[in-house]
């Protein structure tokens, strides 16, 4: 894969509610953009992205990963983040690297918890997001429902971009109200029929005009004029209410079936923001002023640390660059210990293969080989320049429990398990309380804690029983 320039990367975090379709419609776009040839099936453990042991057992995603695709000139890292509550650490870590949000949801469903929380986290970060209402080919299904309970929480923000036509209770085509353009999947292949005309349709793109005409004062007197919007007027009108955060265009389609993919990640490059258009991050500098710090590829590298693998193979830090570019060996200073470390070999991850590169640009996602030191939040800063950027906001752990090991002796093997899982996991704790004499470790719930005994015996040969504390 070639090196591509800002201007030609969109960084996307897939978030929303357990068992909704992420992992799935992250596969189909792998698939569809020929990234792999074939379609990924969580039910069937075959994905690129639900590759760890712990998540083809359970057929959930418990840690966030990431892949690239190429698609219309330009590149989409996908950040595939987990929907488990007790995983919501991998949400926060994807979201702090993605410069947009994509919440999914499946049509029939109301505005589940989930999507709500993976909102949340894009209010609080301040970035772009877009809705995909997945599964409307399926059964008993009402894409419409779902639209109207997205709509009744985020109000005149909602803005519909490709809908389904619907006939007898099934879908006939999908619409891309932007170009007015239908299409048909239903012979395995995308297909351009004609624009269908029913009453949802005509209101589905009243609320687009309208939601297009509030982002530009020239569009709203032409929408004021009664005057139809030229396809070049819609998109302009689109990416400038996506980027001040007033659109939140909405999609459709079905990833198990392929229906609708391509036009999703059109839209997402013609839609989403740049990196360098996302909103900065604040930054701290030497003396301890904060600042914004802004996306620049001209200037002096720096890179942020937002998530460590750790295991048999070794240890990569994904790393979001955020000014500059990097090269393996370049001298880096970690801003948290203020060592200078020369960097290890770089590379492009695909769920759990790495395609090694000589450089990785302003804006993109990568991988850094064997950083011993370097842990998640840490930033990596050229010498003349070093700030620190704001550390990743993980919720506080609710839930409690007393772990030691089944076998006496081990307890030092076990606490070293527990440390590397940490690297990997910064949202549970590990405290040795001296008063009880226990090793308490607190995370977000029990299924949490029951994924980090599992990884303590496939990957350390440690067994533990767990107690409550005293």
């Amino acid at each position: 894969m070639k090196a591509y320039n800002a201007k030609d990367i969109r960084n996307i975090a897939i978030a929303g509610h357990g068992g909704r379709g992420k992992t799935t419609l992250a596969e189909a776009m792998l698939y569809t953009a020929k990234a792999t040839d074939r379609l990924g099936r969580v039910a069937d453990g075959t994905t690129v992205l639900d590759f760890d042991a712990e998540e083809k057992k359970r057929k959930a995603t418990v840690s966030t990963a990431v892949a690239a695709i190429e698609w219309n000139g330009a590149k989409i890292n996908i950040i595939d983040t987990p929907g488990l509550f007790d995983f919501a650490g991998g949400m926060s870590e994807g979201i702090r690297a993605a410069d947009s949000v994509l919440i999914v949801t499946a049509a029939g469903s109301g505005f589940d918890v989930g999507a709500e929380k993976a909102l949340k986290a894009a209010n609080a970060r301040g970035i772009s997001r877009m809705f995909a209402i997945t599964r409307c080919d399926a059964d008993n299904t009402d894409f419409y429902k779902t639209f109207a309970a997205i709509k009744e929480e985020v109000g005149a923000a909602i803005c519909p971009v490709i809908v389904p036509h619907m006939e007898n209770g099934k879908v006939a085509s999908y619409v891309n109200l932007a170009s007015r353009k239908a299409f048909d999947y239903s012979g395995g292949t995308k297909k351009e029929v004609d624009m269908p005309s029913d009453a949802q349709l005509d209101e589905m793109l009243d609320i687009l005009t309208e939601a297009v005409a509030s982002s530009d004062d020239e569009l709203m007197e032409k929408f004021f004029a009664g005057e139809d919007f030229t396809y070049a007027e819609m998109i302009h009108g689109l990416r400038q209410g996506v980027k001040d955060l007033s659109l939140f265009p909405v999609v459709c389609g079905s990833a198990i079936q392929g229906m609708g993919t391509r036009i999703l990640m059109d839209t997402i490059v013609e839609l989403l923001p740049k990196p360098q258009d996302a909103r900065a991050l604040m930054a701290e500098n030497e003396d301890g002023e904060s600042s914004e710090f802004v996306v620049a590829p001209g200037a002096l590298p720096t890179a942020f640390v937002f998530k460590t693998i750790s295991d048999q193979y070794g240890k990569y830090s994904y790393v979001k660059v955020l000014s500059g570019s990097i090269k393996p060996d370049m001298p880096m200073v970690n801003a948290r210990t203020g060592e200078t470390e020369k960097l290890g070999r770089l590379y492009i991850p695909k769920g759990k293969k790495y395609t090694e590169v000589k450089e990785l640009t302003c804006g993109d996602i990568g991988a850094i080989a064997k950083m011993d030191k370097v842990k998640t939040g840490d930033t990596l800063c050229e010498p003349r320049k070093v700030v620190k950027i704001e550390p990743i906001p993980f919720d506080e752990p609710c839930y409690s429990v007393a772990i030691a090991p089944k076998t006496r002796g081990q307890e030092d093997k076990m606490a070293q398990g527990l440390n590397r899982l940490n690297e990997e996991d910064p949202s549970f704790r590990v405290v040795n309380n001296a008063e009880t004499h226990q090793m308490v470790v607190s995370g977000a719930g029990d299924i949490q804690i029951d994924v980090l005994v599992n990884k303590l015996k496939s990957r350390f040969g440690v067994e533990v029983v767990l107690d409550t504390p005293r």
